[in-house]
């Protein structure tokens, strides 16, 4: 269908949507005209009104006069109240009709309103005098009250008056509206009429200017369109887009699809150059890669390299750069200049620009070079280059040499692309190369080793004929040295798997410590609390013998968690994952500590313990507490362990070495003593001096291993002097970093602490810590030890059984009501139906639902948001308790558990969410 056919159609419906619209806008005068009869019938709700008033007055009147005229003791309560309500039904007509009034009657709105209210008046007032009514009739009134009476009947004529001159006005009011309702009405017939037909020729005039305007568009964009073949070049003819209708969208849409040729054309030209500049790096790269293929000697490589690289990239000097040991550079090879002339020999990391390229791990690009930093000279003269480019050569993430190369003309983007991957990828063949050359040497000593054995083989076959069938299968391995080549480079593929192999291993050491420190610690959390309850023997039922096989169980427990402590300690210190935490430990500490720890031992070991602190001796040194102590507790241990009579002896000194000092701790004691092939081997783990079933002393070999490694994490060290039978001493030398080097002691005698009785209250109160994680920090002040647990509730989350019974015992001995479940899950269920739970102890590694997530879970819920939870895990690695602690736990004990610390912990969070 052509254009103008539709453009005909369309003015027709433009016709028609017109004539709908005349017949719309009828259809509003109807409603116009209803409208105003709705006015009108609000005029006519407002005369109802007016009548409604006027009828309520007139009934007043007549049960007035009613009341006037009854006898007395006649006039009934209802009859009073009816006269009342009519009062109020006047009232509320005439708020109505003031509500609804016009402008121009408002005024008799309000003169009726005011009547009403002084005949409202009148009334009360003859209402009020029919009670006291003593006569019978009007005619008993006295002068007064009759005056009262007759001037109420003449408000009441007046109340009327009012009341029909406002129905009057609201009367004509509804005529005239009507009136001038029918005559708008007749007008606007007229005018729409008129306007239809004015539109109607205006649409048909239009119709026919835009038909011809169209055409000539169309004719002008078939002119543009038809020449796009005779333009050749990349540019594509253009309409002159100057109008908003449909022919102007085609002009817009031709437009747009000659500009995106354009683009599309313009794009294809840049791949197109791409793909030249691409293949261009790769041919390049591939020339460069086979010219260096089969080299194998270092200086050569760097030679041919720079021969190739140079010319290709259009630079007259080239400089390379290999790194050292030492972080130095050294010059390799050089290109189009002589060695002693152009670039330095060996330059430092970070020294100059080459330095700084290799520090950085940067491309650097400088243009515009000085006239007089470098030239080049041929047989017609020399010149300035002006441009320098230096590229790290890299490998492994790491520099190993530099690039120099400088020319007359700046570097095109193309060529530092393809300096850039050079530079990245030759790094390996370099590294290859060094490899390769390590591979050589061990290769020469191996050659020479051989020749040596086959020396050696000689003359032991001309000394010794028995020997002779070796020297025979020794033959036979030399005729295999032209093979050690081959084995050598598998031997390097199977050190890089093994390397491969212990990092992996190395990654899933942690995880195994933790599941091992989990599976020792869950049964021995058991055996510890059970024992310890039975060795208590509280109810007082078992003998004397059984609280002692208790004490045993309990014991060789406490035994176990050691040694599952020092392996774990000897695990973190080989991986490097022991944190050191200075500060300033006092001198006095320590010996509190050690006198503390010890002389319980010595006295029942009937040992002399003395402790002794020289003067000159500094108040303090700046190291790790806990392993100063450690260390010195596993010295003291051993010297105690080994030593049956005599003596054993802690003192500590300051020692001047050279320009340094030394704090010196030593453990002398005169027990069965080291002898000297073993002195350095009592520092590897697991080493027992006696190493057979029925040796005299017991105990793992750990402790030494573990303080040796911790004294050089402190920065210091341990040293033995022994003699077998005549005892020892372990000395351990720390750096002196504290300056305060005033006297302790001015006596510094031994203290024999032999014949001590006990050890004081004081010093009690102040004993270590045990070694696991501290719990989190609470107010502490507010809680007092004496507070019990009788009937609080706790819930056990543990999917072990034996740790449940554990501590179900322990804590209904106390008196606390106990609910457990076996897992996450289950513990949300349990306190959604149980709301008055105290605490929760929740274990960590549980089937369905860890530990982790049901305290995230728990913590979701606003009404367990302070609810105490004590994470309760026998997984004692790094970051354990943080990870428990970002899960929603209040606090964190690790297993076995002590029994007494568990509860003073549970008391602690029990109490301070109730604000003790």
């Amino acid at each position: 269908m052509k254009i103008k056919t539709k453009l005909y159609l369309g003015f027709i419906a433009i016709i028609c949507l017109l004539m709908f619209f005349g017949t719309s806008v009828l259809y509003i005068f109807n409603q116009q005209r209803d409208n105003i009869s709705e006015v009108v019938t609000e005029n006519y709700e407002r005369v109802r009104l007016a009548n409604e008033i006027k009828y309520i007055t007139e009934a007043t009147a007549t049960n007035i006069r009613e009341v006037l005229l009854a006898a007395p003791g006649e006039v009934s309560e209802d009859q009073i109240q009816l006269i009342r309500d009519y009062r109020r039904e006047a009232t509320v007509a005439i708020d109505a009709l003031q509500y609804t009034a016009k402008e121009d009657t408002l005024i008799l709105v309000s003169s009726i309103r005011l009547l009403n209210s002084e005949y409202d008046s009148r009334i009360e007032f003859i209402l009020d005098q029919s009670h006291g009514l003593t006569f019978s009739g009007l005619n008993e009134f006295s002068p007064q009250e009759r005056e009262v009476v007759e001037l109420n009947n003449e408000i009441r004529q007046a109340l009327i008056t009012e009341i029909d001159a406002f129905t009057l006005a609201e009367e004509e009011s509804m005529d005239l509206a009507l009136l001038e309702s029918e005559q708008t009405y007749q007008n606007a017939i007229s005018i729409f009429t008129t306007l239809a037909v004015i539109s109607i020729l205006f649409v048909i005039g239009i119709s026919l200017s835009v038909t011809r305007s169209i055409n000539r568009s169309i004719n002008k964009v078939r002119s543009v369109m038809t020449t796009i073949g005779d333009h050749t070049t990349g540019k594509l003819p253009r309409i002159d887009v100057r109008r908003k209708d449909e022919i102007g969208d085609i002009a817009k849409a031709y437009n747009h699809m000659a500009a995106s040729l354009e683009q599309i054309t313009e794009k294809e030209k840049q791949l197109n150059d791409s793909l030249i500049s691409d293949n261009w790096i790769k041919t390049e790269y591939a020339k460069i890669a086979d010219s260096l293929q089969g080299v194998q000697e270092l200086k050569r490589f760097e030679e041919l390299f720079l021969e190739n690289i140079a010319p290709t990239v259009k630079a007259v000097f080239g400089v390379f750069y290999l790194k050292e040991e030492g972080n130095i550079l050294r010059k390799q090879a050089s290109y189009a200049t002589e060695d002693e002339v152009i670039g330095e020999e060996t330059i430092k990391l970070g020294q100059g620009l080459v330095g700084q390229c290799a520090a950085n791990n940067k491309v650097m690009h400088l243009e515009n070079l000085p006239s007089d930093y470098i030239a080049t000279t041929s047989g017609l003269g020399k010149a300035q280059p002006t441009s320098l480019i230096l590229l790290p050569i890299e490998f492994d993430r790491g520099v190993i040499g530099v690039l120099e190369l400088a020319k007359f003309e700046p570097f095109t983007p193309l060529q530092v692309e393809l300096l850039e991957q050079i530079s990245q990828s030759i790094g390996v063949s370099i590294n290859q190369i060094l490899n390769h050359i390590k591979i050589s040497d061990l290769l020469a000593e191996s050659q020479m080793t051989t020749e040596e054995l086959q020396s050696q083989s000689e003359e032991l076959q001309q000394q010794q004929e028995e020997l002779k069938s070796i020297n025979e299968k020794l033959h036979e391995q030399y005729k295999k040295s032209d093979e050690k080549t081959k084995e050598l480079e598998q031997i390097k593929l199977d050190l890089e798997e093994k390397n491969r192999n212990i990092e992996l291993s190395s990654k899933y050491k942690s995880e195994f410590l933790a599941n091992m420190s989990h599976e020792l610690r869950t049964p021995l959390n058991s055996i510890l609390i059970l024992s310890q309850l039975l060795h208590e023997n509280e109810k007082g039922n078992l003998t004397k013998d059984q609280v002692e096989h208790a004490e045993t169980i309990y014991t060789s427990g406490k035994d176990l968690l050691e040694l599952i402590n020092d392996i774990l300690d000897l695990s973190k210190i080989e991986s490097g994952k022991i944190d050191v935490y200075a500060e300033e430990v006092e001198i006095k500490d320590v010996k509190a500590f050690v006198k503390r720890q010890f002389s319980p031992i010595a006295k029942q070991k009937g040992l002399d313990f003395n402790i002794s602190i020289h003067p000159g001796t500094p108040r303090s040194v700046l190291t790790d507490d806990q392993r100063l102590k450690q260390i010195l507790k596993n010295l003291l241990s051993n010297a105690f362990k080994f030593t049956t009579v005599g003596s054993v002896e802690f003192f500590v000194k300051r020692e001047e070495m050279g320009s340094d000092s030394n704090l010196v701790f030593s453990v002398k004691d005169t027990g069965i003593g080291i002898s000297n092939e073993k002195q350095l081997a009592i520092f590897e783990a697991f080493y027992q001096g006696d190493g057979t079933t029925t040796r005299k002393y017991g105990g793992t070999g750990l402790g030494l291993s573990i303080s040796r490694e911790l004294a050089q994490l402190l920065g210091g060290s341990i040293e033995v002097q022994s003699k077998e039978g005549e005892g020892s001493t372990f000395t351990l030398y720390l750096p002196n970093s504290c300056e305060n080097t005033d006297d302790l002691f001015i006596d510094f005698g031994k203290a024999a602490v032999t014949n001590e009785s006990e050890i004081t209250n004081e010093e009690s109160l102040s004993r270590e810590e045990p070694e696991q994680e501290k719990a989190q920090q609470v107010d502490f002040e507010k809680i007092k030890s004496n507070k019990p647990l009788e009937n609080k509730r706790v819930l056990i989350v543990d999917d072990d059984m034996r740790n449940v019974f554990a501590l179900t015992t322990v804590l209904e001995n106390h008196q606390m009501k106990v609910l457990f479940a076996e897992n996450g899950k289950e513990a949300i269920e349990m306190l959604e139906e149980y709301q008055d739970i105290d605490i929760v102890l929740m274990d960590i590694m549980m089937p369905i639902m860890d530990g982790y997530e049901a305290m995230k879970e728990i913590r979701k819920k606003e009404c367990f948001k302070e609810l105490p939870i004590i994470a309760l895990t026998a997984k004692a690695m790094k970051h354990d308790k943080a990870k428990c602690i970002e899960a929603g736990a209040s606090d964190y004990i690790s297993k076995p558990v002590d029994k007494e610390q568990l509860l003073s912990l549970m008391k602690v969070w029990v109490y301070q969410l109730e604000g003790v």
